[in-house]
């Protein structure tokens, strides 16, 4: 690939890492046997048919972002007073233990 085709990337993202994601993800496609969207495409290098696919605007690159959480809908840890102690659970324990026999 040539300096203006790096340049003509470069622009289609953000920065080089997602650039570098994108093309590695469209060249795992293309091994398992996905066609290529180009027409000149290397059949021995799916990295470089992916990129040339990326500069020919045939995939586009998109940033996904998380979904928003509802701070009120987080679970709760308990506090101490809803939650009794581990030696407090074992002593109940140990009392029902001892009532039943």
């Amino acid at each position: 690939m040539s300096e203006k085709d790096i340049d003509l990337l470069s622009s289609k993202t953000e920065n080089k890492f997602l650039l570098a994601n994108a093309a590695s993800g469209r060249a795992k496609q293309i091994v398992e046997g996905s066609l290529p969207y180009v027409n000149n495409f290397d059949p021995h290098n799916p990295v470089i048919t992916a990129l040339r696919e990326i500069a020919a605007d045939k995939i586009k690159i998109k940033i996904l972002s998380a979904p928003k959480i509802d701070p009120n809908k987080l679970l709760k840890r308990k506090t101490e007073e809803e939650a009794p102690s581990a030696l407090d659970r074992l002593s109940k324990d140990a009392k029902k233990k001892k009532e039943k026999k």
